[in-house]
């Protein structure tokens, strides 16, 4: 049974206020990625904290208990869906993009490491003129390659940021966390290009190498806190907007 269809089966099944508000918020996200919008904020927390699970658990039936931890772990679980289903890993939203328009005064941006552009789609929506770039290997191989919501170029970082240096901002969402891209796309922004350079993900954890952040330092400003408190992770990855700070790099 795929995903969606379970969670809607135990859903049903167990008619819990709590639990029917998140598959039904669940429901709505996939919805908007099939039509290739975007969400206008950002979704609400999934899954239960252990003391809520419990609470929940004491006012379901014994028969029903097995269902709730099944559908818990299917809550907790969404992104891996997104990934594998859309190759989303990042929930951009357009009050986000708004306030990374507003608060950086961007007007043009690229995106590197896109994957299927997603956050590229924000943007545009926004106002933004955006490039995409990927190096688009992983498409060869995923079932989701050939589901992009923009014009992706085939581009590696490092050569699109040389080659659209001139560019307000540089947007790379989700770099692995493992190898040393990340360090290289820092040292050639840092030699070619002006642009703000945001990365999205969580810090000394699902994103980025380790390197990367023990060698780098990140802005910290009024504008990037209220970013921050427009993009609320929706699951136990602490996922933020982090910007590098220019003039504190140390040399790789």
């Amino acid at each position: 049974m795929s995903y969606l269809n379970k969670l809607n089966s135990l859903d049903q099944q167990l008619e819990i206020n709590e639990v029917h508000q998140q598959v039904a918020e669940i429901n709505e996200i996939n919805h908007i990625i099939q039509e290739h919008k975007i969400l206008s904020k950002a979704p609400q927390p999934l899954g239960f904290a252990p003391d809520l699970l419990e609470e929940l658990t004491q006012k379901t039936s014994k028969n029903e208990r097995p269902a709730l931890i099944v559908i818990n772990n299917l809550l907790n679980n969404f992104r891996q869906y997104l990934s594998l289903t859309y190759g989303i890993w990042s929930l951009p939203n357009l009050e986000t993009a708004n306030l990374i328009k507003k608060e950086l005064q961007v007007k043009t941006a690229l995106e590197i490491m896109a994957g299927n552009g997603y956050w590229s789609k924000a943007l545009e929506k926004v106002g933004i003129k955006t490039v995409t770039t990927d190096s688009l290997e992983w498409a060869k191989t995923s079932a989701t390659g050939s589901k992009k919501f923009v014009n992706v170029e085939d581009l590696n970082a490092a050569d699109a940021i040389k080659k659209y240096h001139n560019l307000d901002l540089i947007l790379c969402s989700w770099s692995p966390n493992f190898g040393k891209s990340d360090l290289e796309v820092v040292k050639t922004w840092k030699k070619y290009s002006q642009a703000h350079l945001i990365f999205i993900g969580e810090k000394n954890g699902a994103t980025n190498s380790r390197e990367f952040w023990d060698y780098n330092r990140f802005v910290k400003s009024h504008s990037l806190k209220r970013i921050n408190q427009s993009f609320k992770s929706y699951d136990f990855i602490e996922e933020k907007i982090f910007e590098v700070e220019k003039n504190e790099l140390e040399e790789n």
